[in-house]
């Protein structure tokens, strides 16, 4: 397994605490609830010591389709388990973008963007 793929894996376990269907990649059907890891900006970059690189994903949380209200509240709490947990697992939650309604299966759900990184050394 290379390297992104592994932290891509580590980052998708990390959410499985919230119950929710997680995905490494960006799935061609989305099961909701759920979340998926996509490359972040700037994907790489120099870190803070020689060798070491910073690496930034994206991890996208989208809701159960439901009325307006029971998905903000079910975002809201994703947000904040999701941010617990990846915290939790040394992930360091860098920004959570706003909310926006997208399509997903032919229904809308109620989505965010967490942009996390990690600090990691490339052999």
């Amino acid at each position: 397994m290379n390297k992104l793929l592994e932290l891509r894996t580590d980052l998708a376990t990390a959410l499985g605490a919230l119950g929710i269907t997680t995905y490494t990649h960006v799935p061609g059907r989305l099961d909701l609830p759920g979340a998926f890891v996509m490359a972040g900006s700037p994907y790489i970059e120099q870190g803070q010591t020689f060798g070491e690189r910073i690496v930034r994903f994206q991890v996208v949380i989208a809701t159960q389709t439901g009325d307006n209200l029971s998905e903000t509240s079910a975002l809201d709490e994703l947000i904040l388990s999701a941010q617990a947990a990846l915290e939790e697992d040394g992930w360091v939650v860098e920004s959570i973008e706003q909310p926006y309604a997208s399509d997903f299966n032919n229904a809308k759900a109620l989505v965010t963007i967490l942009n996390v990184s990690a600090p990691e050394t490339f052999n």
